[in-house]
């Protein structure tokens, strides 16, 4: 298939229209009925990682979706159903950066950083809210920078373009496609192809969901559904080559947030099997961490300072447990030593780098003097 990006991406008319009313709500609960999946696949638990460790707990309906951190270690999370965005600094000390209205049966999903500006993709299924918003970390009003359909789209992953400084990659799990959102606003499909959609059958209808970039300098996104991890190819001018299928297993269905370490080893949260996983060049799959404190992990990110460089955080979204007993539900942030360092593209807009004495950033990213900058996932 031949990738057409003048175009807008797939979107099935409307048997996908009436999921977007359902909404996201419904369809991550039900994939907490796959954590029984079994996990043969995924090989030994590797014994070489440090233990999970907690950082931070939230009462609910604080769940944290997706996460994002910024140069000085502050690690930013997305607050599924509440809307809220949180922030947790690097001594644990918990603040509220700002609320998004996600309506009755929305979720606030993907959260990144560029430079010093969070990006975050609401899914509230509402025409005045549902889409990417720009929001301000030292203060002011969140500001929509780009709407999308609510009966068409499910925005879910974001990350910055790695080919520019002022644009973002937007997975949209509905449509099956990945867009490119410029912070001036403009929203285009950048990749639409079946291998990112959802199973329209499936009771869990999430498809493209979420997003890295491979040391190579492409750009890699996972299917919730067919457990699956696609590569896009990335041309010199920045647009998207044929999407190409990199893994299927039926461990991986579940697959949430992602994240590459330096060498190209890719990191996935699979919340439907409470694990994390990694996932080599050569397609091996294995466990990285499982059990407690895991629910439901929905996203991973690398720590960007010089003590937390080969420290990977989870974001444990606990949803199915919120829906079967709010009280019972534990979401937190915790992390792990995996022993390396996460890859940060050099083109993204972030610098995170050690911070100095001073306060400012140093040039130089913990781990690989190679690379300079950083990506959020």
């Amino acid at each position: 298939m031949t990738i057409d990006n003048t175009t807008e991406p797939t979107t099935g008319t409307a048997s996908r229209a009436s999921v977007s009313r359902r909404f996201v709500l419904g369809s991550i609960a039900a994939a907490s009925t796959l954590a029984s999946l079994p996990t043969a696949a995924f090989g030994r638990q590797d014994d070489t990682v440090g233990d999970l460790e907690t950082v931070a707990e939230f009462e609910p309906p604080a769940l944290p979706e997706n996460l994002a951190i910024d140069e000085r270690g502050t690690v930013y999370l997305s607050m599924g159903p509440a809307g809220e965005i949180r922030a947790v600094d690097s001594e644990g000390n918990q603040s509220s950066v700002a609320t998004l209205e996600t309506g009755e049966q929305g979720l606030l999903l993907g959260i990144t950083v560029l430079d010093g500006v969070l990006y975050a993709a609401n899914a509230s299924g509402q025409p005045e809210t549902h889409g990417i918003w720009r929001v301000d970390p030292d203060g002011g009003d969140p500001e929509r920078i780009a709407s999308l359909s609510p009966d068409e789209s499910t925005p879910n992953g974001i990350i910055p373009d790695p080919t520019t400084s002022d644009a973002l990659l937007v997975s949209d799990h509905l449509g099956g496609a990945i867009w490119r959102v410029t912070i001036g606003g403009e929203a285009e499909p950048w990749v639409s192809d079946p291998l990112l959609e959802p199973d329209m059958d499936a009771q869990t209808p999430v498809g493209a969901d979420g997003l890295a970039v491979h040391p190579d300098g492409d750009v890699y996104v996972d299917n919730l559904n067919a457990g699956s991890v696609m590569r896009v190819p990335v041309a010199d001018d920045g647009s998207a080559g044929q999407v190409e299928q990199v893994v299927q297993d039926e461990g991986l269905i579940g697959a949430d947030g992602m994240t590459f370490d330096e060498g190209g080893t890719l990191y996935v949260a699979v919340n439907a099997a409470n694990e994390v996983v990694r996932i080599t060049d050569d397609q091996e799959i294995e466990t990285l961490a499982s059990g407690d404190p895991l629910d439901f992990p929905a996203d991973v990110h690398f720590g960007t300072t010089e003590e937390t460089a080969t420290s990977l955080y989870i974001a444990n979204f606990a949803y199915g447990t919120f829906l079967e007993d709010a009280e019972a539900a534990e979401p937190s942030l915790a992390r792990v030593d995996v022993g390396t360092a996460g890859y940060f593209p050099e083109t993204a807009g972030e610098t995170p780098g050690t911070a100095k004495e001073d306060g400012s950033a140093d040039d130089d990213r913990p781990g690989d003097d190679a690379n300079e900058t950083a990506n959020d996932e």
